[in-house]
């Protein structure tokens, strides 16, 4: 046995064992050095045939003669074929075996590295299956440790394995590593034992065609369309075509129409991502109090979230949502990476209804820690004093007013038509009655277990947090909140994103906040400041 990083120079003899077979004891964590299985090789050809295709469409509707779309074309027929040898030699190179306590990872041809991985330090056990392995019967197996996701630092991926071998090795590394380790299973696995806790209503959809998609989805597809056009030499055909509709058209019916159909790409791409992310979904109860959400149509996703690593919950609602009695619950749990939490891997709903989320949130805590208000159940939040309300407007008129000077401006300079000052003067009464919803919303709350903070107009959100999660808290005043009596509180935790804060309370409530949360904790750490 080699030390970690060390190099091996051969493999045991029995490399070639079936992996149909590799865990006919799942108890068992003794297992001989194995391959990926070789259909990877055809999965990564799948994968550089999609990327070609529509290239090659381009090329010849457009222009054949372009010499940057053909070399274009030249370079995804390369990579069609790169893609599947760069695979084969990932099967020849990569070994991974179960000995004793350890996980070990080789790779390399003729210099060989070797990861070894105790399994009492593995903190997450995930499993996807996009769609050209899925196709295959292959998924991919990713162990981590907790370190850097985005470096690999330790992470050990296997991202051609047979789905019931990569199955039985979730099992037996689950048993190994106890119940604090975070865990996927493929989505199409069905347990019948599973109790159902949620699963997909497709008037759900409606959220995701309203929110940031109405307007990232025309810039995207926009943007996309462009750069495929571009690539293949049609810039020009397109812009003549373009140009002769806009000379043709009157400027006022051109403009509806752009919105219009900016509007309807933005619903259609809201609709399109909401239905990939979350075809299947279904949020189950295992046993041991662990949660697992499964879902995805081209990619398959799963998420396990067990009750004792949960501090709380994040309840968000944009102005939409709440005008639809919608609601974004989001778990504040140990153990969840940064790339989860940025390409939310570990969404445990989607955006629901306000009343699904809210009884979400008291099924995972274990008990009722919202009303029907998304409040807390032992009365209203506390409200701050009305010198925030006057920080909140001040601060929208603020910024209605540099926009107003960068638009002033360009119309001293005739950069810009006149016209336009109009849209900062329209923006005042939005601003006043966007600082004024902001005010209303600032509450907070120290009940029994639980603290509650909320906060936001645009982006409205509630923290609940469990104060056994609590580690510090942190009172804070800028320069405006001293000359006003306020101050803000920040609570950290080493769950979710380790910091919530509390935005204006008045600078007394700040303080006994603190030393309420951190009173008893102050020899382990915690600290009070302003």
């Amino acid at each position: 046995m080699t030390a970690p990083g060390q190099t091996l120079g051969t493999y045991d003899d029995a490399d070639d064992i079936d992996d149909t077979t590799a865990y006919a004891r799942p108890d068992n964590l003794e297992m001989p050095w194995q391959r990926l299985n070789p259909r990877i090789v055809l999965a990564a050809l799948l994968r550089a045939l999609v990327r070609l295709v529509p290239a090659a469409l381009g090329w010849l509707l457009f222009n054949t003669d372009n010499d940057i779309a053909r070399y274009t074309v030249y370079a995804l027929a390369a990579l069609a074929v790169l893609s599947p040898l760069n695979q084969a030699l990932t099967y020849l190179k990569v070994r991974y075996r179960l000995l004793g306590n350890e996980l070990q990872h080789t790779t390399g041809l003729l210099v060989r590295k070797s990861h070894r991985v105790p399994v009492h330090r593995i903190r997450a056990v995930d499993i996807t299956a996009p769609l050209s392995s899925r196709l295959l019967g292959l998924v991919v197996l990713q162990v981590g440790t907790g370190g850097n996701s985005y470096t690999g630092d330790g992470t050990v991926a296997l991202p051609g394995l047979p789905r019931a071998v990569a199955l039985q090795m979730r099992s037996a590394l689950l048993r190994a590593a106890g119940p604090e380790v975070t865990s996927s299973i493929d989505p199409h696995l069905e347990d019948g034992d599973a109790d159902i806790v949620q699963h997909l209503q497709w008037r759900w959809i409606v959220y995701s065609m309203l929110g940031g998609w109405l307007i990232g989805g025309p810039l995207t597809v926009i943007g996309s369309v462009f750069g495929m056009v571009s690539l293949v030499g049609g810039e020009g055909w397109v812009g003549e075509r373009l140009s002769g509709f806009i000379d043709r058209v009157p400027w006022g019916a051109w403009a509806g129409a752009t919105l219009v159909l900016a509007v309807v790409i933005g619903a259609v791409a809201g609709a399109v991502v909401f239905a990939e992310a979350w075809w299947g979904y279904r949020l189950v109860r295992e046993s041991g109090d662990r949660f697992q959400a499964t879902r995805g149509l081209l990619t398959t996703r799963s998420f396990t979230a067990d009750q004792e690593r949960l501090r709380g919950v994040t309840v968000s609602q944009s102005p939409a949502m709440r005008l639809l009695r919608g609601a974004r619950i989001t778990p504040v749990m140990t153990g969840v990476t940064l790339q989860q939490t940025m390409t939310e891997t570990a969404a445990l709903a989607p955006t629901t209804t306000r009343d699904v989320a809210i009884r979400l949130a008291n099924t995972l805590l274990g008990r009722p820690v919202l009303d029907d208000t998304v409040g807390s159940p032992w009365g209203s939040l506390i409200a701050h004093p009305r010198a925030a309300r006057r920080r909140a407007i001040a601060r929208y008129l603020i910024a209605i007013a540099v926009l107003a000077a960068l638009v002033g401006t360009g119309v001293t300079a005739r950069w810009w038509p006149a016209g336009l000052l109009t849209i900062p003067a329209l923006l005042v009464p939005l601003g006043v009655i966007a600082g004024a919803g902001y005010y209303r919303a600032l509450g907070h709350l120290l009940q029994e277990e639980y603290l509650y903070l909320r906060r936001g107009f645009f982006s409205r959100r509630t923290d609940v947090l469990q104060v056994r999660g609590i580690n510090g808290a942190h009172v804070s005043q800028s320069l405006i909140q001293r000359m006003l009596g306020l101050a803000s509180i920040t609570v950290t935790t080493a769950a979710g994103e380790q910091g919530y804060t509390g935005m204006d309370l008045a600078l007394p409530d700040a303080t006994a906040l603190a030393a309420a949360l951190t009173g008893e904790r102050l020899e382990s750490g915690a600290s009070t400041s302003t």
